[in-house]
C-alpha cells in the first residue's frame, strides 16, 4: 500500500514506513531502519499504529504496554476494568442479539464507524476477531476528554463538549468545559491512570443524564482532538510529555476544524434552523487549520474522491492502512 502525501502537514519533511495493517512484517523492518537513524528522544503516534509500535516495544515510545492499550481499546474489556473501578458505565456486553434502547459497535473501532444506535434490529454477522458489543443507550449529553499521563500521573488534561459532528458522531468542534463539569472528569481521568500506573496517552468518551451522572462510553489509548486545546502552549505541552513542569490545562477559547465547520457545519446549520448558532460559534473558536485552509480543501477533495472511488466512507478511508480490529499480540 503506497503512502498518501498530504498538503496540510505543517512541516515539509517526514519519514514514511508501509501500512502496519497490511504489511506488517515491512513496518517492522521501516520502523527499526526509523529509530536508527533518526535516534529520537521521544515517539509519540497520534492514532492506531499506536499498537502496532507497542508490538515493536522501541525504548524511546511514549505508550503504555500492548496488553494494557488492547484493554482499553476493546469496549468490552475497557468497560469491565472501569466498573470495577466504581466508575459508572451502561451495560455492555459482548452480543449481536437485538434489545430495545441499545447501541451497538464493532469491539475495536473508532470515529463511530458502524455505530448503530436505537437500531430496528440487530447487526447481523459478525466477525469472530472483532465482535459486535451491545451497550444500553443512556439519553444525555455527549462530553469527552483527552490526557497525557505519566507513571500515573496527569501531566496534562482537556475536557470538552462539541455541539458539531459528522453523522457517526466524529466532532469538528471542541468547546472547553466549564470549570466545575471538567474537574469531575478530571478526577475520572485520575481514577484510570493511577490504577494502570498510565505511561501515555488516553481519551474517553462520556454521557452526561438528566440527572447530572457521568456515564463512562469507551476509551481511546491515544492522541484525540482534545489535544488541540492544548496547543496554546506549546512548551507546556512538550514538557507534559516530558514529565517536567506543572500540569497544562485546556485553553478556555474553543477549537474547531474550519473547513469542516464549512463543509459538515453549516449545512447541518441551514438543515435544522442552527444557522445563528454556527455564526456564533464559528467566530468564538480558534481553526486549527489557519492559514491552511487551501491545502486542507485539496486534502479533503482528493480524499473523499478517493473514497466514493473505493466505496468506502472519508473516515474508514483515513484509517484504512493503520486501524486495529482485533487484538494483537
Amino acid at each position: 500500500m503506497g503512502c498518501d502525501v498530504f498538503q496540510t502537514a505543517l512541516f515539509g519533511k517526514g519519514l514514511t514506513y508501509r501500512s502496519p495493517r497490511f504489511e506488517p512484517d515491512g513496518f517492522a523492518a521501516d520502523a527499526e531502519r526509523i529509530v536508527e537513524q533518526t535516534n529520537p528522544d521521544l515517539i509519540v503516534p497520534l492514532c492506531e499504529e499506536i499498537y502496532y509500535w507497542a508490538q515493536l516495544r522501541p525504548p524511546a515510545l511514549f505508550a503504555p504496554s500492548l496488553e494494557t492499550l488492547m484493554r482499553l481499546h476493546s469496549k468490552h474489556e475497557f468497560a469491565r476494568f472501569a466498573a470495577g473501578l466504581g466508575l459508572s458505565v451502561p451495560m455492555t456486553e459482548r452480543t449481536p442479539d437485538w434489545a430495545p434502547d441499545s447501541v451497538f459497535k464493532p469491539e475495536f473501532s473508532r470515529f463511530g464507524v458502524r455505530l448503530l444506535i436505537r437500531h430496528a434490529q440487530g447487526p447481523g454477522k459478525e466477525d469472530p476477531c472483532n465482535p459486535w458489543i451491545r451497550q444500553a443507550y443512556v439519553d444525555g449529553e455527549d462530553l469527552s476528554f483527552y490526557a497525557i499521563a505519566r507513571e500515573g500521573r496527569l501531566r496534562a488534561f482537556s475536557a470538552y463538549r462539541s455541539a458539531w459532528r459528522t453523522k457517526g458522531g466524529a466532532s469538528y468542534y471542541f468547546d472547553p468545559l466549564e470549570s466545575e463539569l471538567s474537574d469531575r472528569l478530571l478526577t475520572i481521568a485520575a481514577t484510570l491512570v493511577s490504577a494502570l500506573d498510565l505511561t501515555g496517552q488516553i481519551a474517553c468518551d462520556l454521557r452526561m443524564d438528566a440527572y447530572g451522572k457521568l456515564w463512562l462510553l469507551e476509551c481511546n489509548p491515544r492522541a484525540t482532538s482534545g489535544l488541540h486545546l492544548l496547543a496554546h502552549d506549546p512548551a507546556a505541552l512538550a514538557s507534559a510529555f516530558l514529565a517536567d513542569g506543572d500540569r497544562l490545562a485546556a485553553d478556555r477559547q474553543p477549537a474547531c476544524v474550519g473547513l469542516a465547520m464549512a463543509l459538515y457545519g453549516l449545512p447541518d446549520a441551514v438543515r435544522n434552523g442552527r444557522l445563528r448558532g454556527w455564526r456564533q460559534d464559528s467566530r468564538r473558536a480558534r481553526d486549527v487549520l489557519a492559514k491552511r485552509e487551501l491545502p486542507a480543501l485539496a486534502d479533503s477533495l482528493s480524499l473523499s474522491l478517493k473514497a466514493a472511488q473505493g466505496g468506502r466512507g472519508l473516515a474508514e478511508l483515513l484509517t484504512q492502512d493503520i486501524e486495529c480490529n482485533g487484538r494483537l499480540s
